[in-house]
């Protein structure tokens, strides 16, 4: 007997497993357009290093480009950060 049956009084939302489809992207899909993200601007930034050192690219341009490739990074670091925390959270609990 699924536990979706022991339980008819809850929403979709409140169900084990229930609501994923129509609550929007799951966790995995932002994570995976995060870093796609962060991917992305690093490129930028290389490129925009490329660009300063041939003399196309002011280097303030430059600048502004490696210091948001870096800001997306941290943040992406900071969200590994508190979801291997939050897993050896989990982990710790006594079942």
């Amino acid at each position: 007997m699924k536990i979706s049956e022991m339980t008819p009084g809850l929403s979709p939302l409140q169900q084990p497993g229930g609501g994923n489809a129509a609550s929007g992207p799951s966790f995995e899909d932002r994570l995976k357009g995060a870093v796609s993200e962060v991917n992305a601007k690093q490129q930028v930034a290389d490129d925009a290093v490329d660009q300063v050192v041939a003399g196309k690219m002011g280097i303030h341009e430059g600048m502004l480009s490696l210091q948001e490739a870096d800001i997306a990074m941290k943040a992406l670091l900071q969200v590994r950060n508190k979801v291997i925390s939050a897993y050896n959270d989990v982990m710790k609990m006594q079942v």
